[in-house]
């Protein structure tokens, strides 16, 4: 049992109080403020979302009905009202892409670039990286190109950007190089099904191996066969030459044949003639 009055013990209380009254005070303020603070943001952010989602209906609405105008006007409203969205990131490539379809390269670049600027932390700023670079190789600015498509192996765009390097390096003329990327982006095999021309890149660059040996054994074969055609060649010659002295043996026995028949007719019909006479 405390040896305490009541008084003390009261006393003791309003001191500690006096002590740690006013940070209490402040600190459960501040712990409110902070929750109803975190409270409207979210609830701040949740509205904006909201509200850019809408926005960004109209441009979905303008792509379906195909009408240029009204893509951009709301793309562009979209980019201005509420900048900090994702829906933003997307309107300003829809505004990209209609830049490229009007030849708007450097426009399309400048969109791109936006992106880059406003959302680099973005899985979406990836994506702008490499369309930039599809649009510079476009310009005939594949070494500016290569710039932007410097990603790690485990990123997930590694392999598209791998795709638009062989592009790059092709356009410059560097073969080798655009094959390398070739393969690193075939590699998975995740590209082969949505770009069926990627085999196609691979298989034009792949000189064909050189096998020195059946190359020598092609050569020696070669080599056989002309000299089995020249024996051949001389055989038929000789087989030629043969015949023809033949042909000739035997025209002359021929010419020989009919003179002694000639000189038989001739005694014949002198004979003949003589007796004739005698008669």
């Amino acid at each position: 049992m405390s040896n305490q009055t009541e008084e003390q013990q009261i006393e003791q209380l309003k001191e500690w109080w006096n002590d740690n009254g006013t940070p209490l005070i402040v600190g459960a303020v501040l712990g409110l403020s902070g929750f109803f603070g975190w409270k409207y943001w979210n609830e701040e952010q949740i509205m904006t979302q909201n509200k850019a989602s809408d926005s960004f209906l109209l441009v979905t609405d303008a792509l379906d009905k195909e009408t240029i105008e009204d893509i951009a006007n709301t793309s562009q409203s979209v980019k201005s009202d509420f900048p900090d969205t994702n829906y933003a990131v997307l309107s300003a490539f829809q505004l990209a892409k209609q830049a490229v379809k009007n030849n708007q390269l450097d426009q399309a670049i400048t969109e791109l670039e936006w992106v880059l600027t406003n959302h680099s932390g973005s899985d979406l700023a990836s994506i702008a990286k490499i369309r930039i670079a599809r649009v510079l190789i476009a310009q005939d600015k594949a070494e500016k190109a290569l710039s932007y498509l410097n990603f790690a192996k485990d990123s997930g765009y590694a392999e598209m950007a791998n795709l638009v390097k062989g592009d790059a390096f092709l356009s410059l003329g560097k073969e080798t190089e655009a094959l390398e990327a070739y393969q690193s982006a075939s590699s998975a095999g995740k590209l082969t099904a949505n770009h069926p021309t990627l085999k196609m890149k691979i298989a034009s660059l792949q000189a064909p191996a050189f096998d020195l040996e059946e190359a020598n054994d092609a050569n020696n074969a070669m080599e056989v066969n002309d000299s089995e055609s020249k024996n051949v060649t001389s055989e038929i010659e000789n087989s030629d030459a043969n015949n023809s002295d033949t042909a000739t043996d035997t025209d002359t026995d021929t010419d020989i044949g009919s003179g002694d028949s000639d000189k038989k007719e001739s005694e014949t019909s002198s004979s003949e003639n003589n007796d004739g006479e005698s008669e």
